[in-house]
């Protein structure tokens, strides 16, 4: 594995051309907030060195009120949109699953953004995904 970051309630990497992204559940108490994505931004930055990779964001570990509102963030924020290629979110349930699926304005045609309870399949869609823009 290499290099991980820390920062505000979660922790990045970069292994097999995926960013790696997994939140801290003991750090996860109190309300998420857009004012961490500055730090995630500077994190992914020094990660990707300027190259565009897909992104998986773990939120197994967390309540679904919390993935919940970690989702909604992530999968809307305009800055992150420029940093990567894809969002694949893992989530612990179906029901959770569901529930974004439905939400409207998940959805981005520009970045596309999925949802999944396995961890494997997030995994393959964005090693699909970084062969398609990255294999040159």
């Amino acid at each position: 594995m290499g290099k991980h970051i820390k920062c505000r309630k979660a922790k990045f990497w970069l292994e097999e051309g995926i960013l790696f992204c997994e939140f801290i559940p003991k750090e996860c108490k109190k309300e998420f907030s857009e004012d961490f994505i500055e730090d995630y931004l500077e994190a992914i930055a020094t990660l990707s060195n300027g190259r565009y990779f897909p992104m998986l964001i773990d939120v197994r570990q967390l309540s679904n009120a919390y993935a919940l509102s970690v989702v909604k963030l992530l999968s809307k924020n305009s800055e992150l949109k420029l940093a990567i290629l894809s969002k694949s979110f893992v989530v612990n349930s179906f029901f959770l699953q569901f529930v974004l699926i439905v939400i409207k304005g998940f959805q981005d045609p520009v970045i596309p953004n999925k949802i999944f309870t396995r961890y494997e399949n997030a995994i393959n869609y964005s090693l699909k995904t970084n062969y398609i823009f990255n294999s040159q």
